[in-house]
């Protein structure tokens, strides 16, 4: 592999970690910034990025054109500058207009016009440049340029509605945030809090073009220490119970039909005592109603919640059930019976 040093001495002056083939990552002007090597044509492509966690929802690639069009990319950002030099596309072309705040539009314009070649994506920007002499200083100017544009990007993010096959139920869920006291955020739809001290989240991802689901996650108190792993049983999971495989029957017919389980064979007794009949009866509703359950030491959760299939009403009712659930799981850790066979 050709050493290019350019790019160490660049890493060592923003104090990036260097990682293998000479890329590095770490904190510029407190923004995760990244640095990449990519060769083309026996060539040395530099290139600096700012991500963006969580990644925006929005499907969007903004590039340069290839060739200057007369007409305007399927998003108007307002800004002749942008719209001219770049093709911008997104899954919902007027909600993404709405993230090119003014803010947004000068950086992007003061960039493109201090010559940077550009892109910006739902996961962040990057920055392009041929590998040459000096090279180390320009990634220096482009990490900091990296660091400015997530920070305003983030910041702008903000103001952009939620995507249109979720604003059901982000309607549901500022509803419940106001009632519970949660923080919300539309790009991608987020609720995160605590329900009396306990951590509660209802996260939304995209998937494909227009397509998003969401996940619910309820954390315990404390870890329940028991190794636990409860997941939706599959059609192989069978196979791997006859040949040896641990499965514990917990005394509920429906959910021992519906889940496998697992644990420290230590603590297996203590399993059937804590999953007792409501918390199954609960989890097996929710299986069937909202999404895929799964429990293990940390929490309860629920992913993929097809927005589709579970409508608003569904997924708070979810909410409160797992809620219920997870309150009554850390009760019978306490005083849960012993015994349980294994099938």
């Amino acid at each position: 592999m050709v050493i290019l040093p350019e790019v160490g001495i660049a890493a060592r002056k923003l104090g990036l970690r260097m990682g293998r083939d000479q890329d590095a990552e770490g904190l510029v002007d407190g923004r995760r910034v990244w640095i990449k090597i990519d060769w083309r044509a026996q060539m040395p492509h530099v290139s600096v990025g700012g991500r963006l966690d969580p990644p925006m929802d929005l499907g969007l690639e903004m590039r340069r054109r290839d060739v200057v069009w007369t007409s305007l990319g399927p998003v108007s950002t307002g800004s002749d500058d942008l719209d001219s030099e770049f093709l911008i596309e997104a899954d919902e072309p007027r909600r993404a207009a709405t993230l090119f705040a003014p803010a947004v539009r000068d950086l992007l314009v003061a960039l493109h016009r201090a010559t940077y070649e550009l892109r910006l994506r739902d996961g962040g920007c990057s920055f392009h440049d041929t590998y040459s002499e000096g090279v180390d200083a320009w990634i220096v100017r482009a990490a900091h340029a990296a660091a400015e544009t997530a920070a305003i990007v983030d910041a702008a993010r903000a103001g952009v509605p939620p995507a249109a096959p979720l604003r059901g139920h982000a309607a549901a869920i500022r509803t419940l945030s106001a009632a519970r006291g949660l923080s919300i955020a539309t790009t991608p739809l987020s609720a995160t809090g605590a329900f009396d001290g306990r951590p509660i989240e209802i996260r939304s991802t995209r998937t494909r073009h227009r397509h998003h689901h969401l996940t619910l996650r309820a954390g315990f108190e404390t870890d329940l220490g028991l190794d636990l792993a409860v997941r939706r049983e599959g059609l192989l999971d069978g196979l791997s119970t006859l040949f040896g495989g641990q499965d514990m029957q917990v005394g509920d017919a429906a959910f021992d039909r519906r889940f496998l389980v697992r644990a420290d064979p230590a603590h297996a007794g203590r399993v059937p005592g804590v999953l007792d009949h409501a918390v199954c009866a609960a989890l097996v509703a929710i299986d069937e109603r909202v999404g895929a359950v799964a429990v293990d030491d940390g929490g309860i959760t629920v992913d993929p919640i097809e927005p589709s299939v579970a409508p608003p009403e569904a997924l708070v009712a979810a909410v409160d059930a797992i809620d219920e659930a997870r309150g009554r799981i850390a009760h019978n850790l306490l005083h849960g019976r012993e015994g349980g066979p294994y099938r």
